[in-house]
């Protein structure tokens, strides 16, 4: 208000020396104009160019928990390697826990691993043997089906040296004795004893053949079994590893760890000991409802701080927080008092505001500090780009009375 005030008394001082008058009407006009003007440089700051004059917007870097990468990974502290609000690198080792649980847990994986591959090369093996034994039983089969065909024939041909006996005795009879056709009859009766045996023999023969494919089929479903084994294991085996990995934790980004109080020998479970904070840096501003609607991402920006006094740094709209905590319902089903939940909220007139903030080589502002920011929103007509000037002259004006106090 006093920048535009200062700015429309600039004005009727420069017409008092181009010779305007000094009465009722050029009286008028200046008191009268200014505090138009007034409500009009008012009106604009407030909606266009917010700014947040309590010095309460904070800088603010994302906050990481240095532990392991999983929740089962607990122990002793075994070593630190940083001290209390030291700047770490990303990747750097911060502590490691006791490893030889996980050391033994990785030692046993390995053991089963190798069990594993031990049982598919013998399945492998088995599927050799098996496939050797199928085509055995397969040739056994084929020999007694030749061996039958033979007897056949051989029965057949008896038969005939009988039937050709009896034709013969019965157009001369004592042609041919009885001795030999009794012979004869004998051969009949055994190569027909011989074909019922081979037939039983190729019916076990075929039932082996049968076994013996099952036993290759099994052979091979067996393999696929124990590969799946050995994956299985090296699965575990690459768990462990893991595990054991994570007994060393290690600083995910660059950034500083926190003034912890983590000691060796201290058990660290589900949770964390120690944090860590980054180099991203951002500011939390807080923008009046007027002005919400005409912030936008990539906006400029300005922010002062107490910890640099007189220093102007550059920001940038980064994003729009668009739900504040108050907005937030009750969890449990049950329905909101009235009478608390207006009251509570009448004072609720602003949203968060999230400023990238760009900081020079030579400077670093702590995480915590406060200060005053501005945003240039979105104006209805370039003319109102002065609002931003006005904003400008009161954050340098504001940051050098930070050399004496805060506010």
């Amino acid at each position: 208000m006093l920048e535009g005030l200062a700015v429309w008394a600039l004005f009727i001082y420069l017409l008092r020396l181009v010779g305007m008058p000094w009465n009722v009407y050029s009286k008028a006009f200046a008191y009268i104009g200014g505090g138009s003007w007034l409500i009009f440089v008012w009106i604009g700051l407030l909606n266009f160019t917010p700014m947040d004059l309590t010095g309460g917007s904070v800088v603010q870097s994302p906050h990481i928990q240095l532990r392991p990468g999983s929740n089962q990974i607990r122990g002793n502290v075994d070593q630190i390697y940083v001290n209390p609000n030291q700047r770490v690198e990303e990747g750097q080792l911060v502590y490691t826990l006791d490893a030889e649980p996980y050391e033994i847990a990785l030692n046993r994986a390995a053991v089963a691993e190798h069990a594993a591959n031990v049982a598919l090369e013998v399945a492998i093996q088995d599927v050799s043997l098996n496939e050797q034994q199928y085509e055995a039983t397969k040739a056994d089969l084929n020999v007694l089906e030749s061996q039958l065909a033979a007897a056949k024939e051989d029965a057949k041909w008896k038969a005939n040296q009988l039937n050709r006996y009896i034709t013969q005795n019965k157009r001369a009879p004592n042609t041919v004795t009885e001795s030999v056709m009794d012979e004869q009859r004998n051969k009949v009766q055994l190569a027909e004893a011989q074909i019922a045996t081979l037939e039983k023999q190729i019916q076990k023969a075929e039932i082996g053949v049968e076994q013996a494919r099952l036993n290759k089929e099994k052979s091979v479903l067996a393999v696929a079994t124990k590969e799946a084994e050995l994956e299985s294991a090296k699965e575990n085996t690459a768990q462990a590893e893991w595990n054991l990995e994570q007994t060393r934790v290690r600083a995910p980004a660059d950034g500083y760890v926190t003034n912890f109080i983590m000691r060796e020998g201290q058990y660290v479970g589900m949770v964390p000991r120690i944090h860590m904070y980054t180099d991203e840096k951002y500011v939390l501003m807080r923008v009046n409802h007027q002005a919400i609607r005409n912030v936008e991402v990539g906006q400029y920006a300005e922010f002062a701080s107490p910890v640099y006094p007189s220093k102007i740094f550059k920001a940038e709209v980064e994003g729009i927080v668009e739900a504040t905590g108050e907005s937030q319902a009750r969890l449990i089903a049950t329905d909101d008092n009235v009478r608390m939940t207006t009251g509570s909220n009448l004072a609720n007139k602003h949203h968060f505001v999230r400023l990238k903030l760009e900081e020079p080589e030579g400077y670093d502002i702590p995480v915590g500090a406060v200060g005053l920011a501005w945003v240039s929103g979105e104006k209805p007509i370039g003319f109102m780009s002065f609002l931003d000037v006005i904003r400008g002259i009161i954050i340098r004006m504001k940051a050098q009375l930070y050399f004496i106090y805060s506010i």
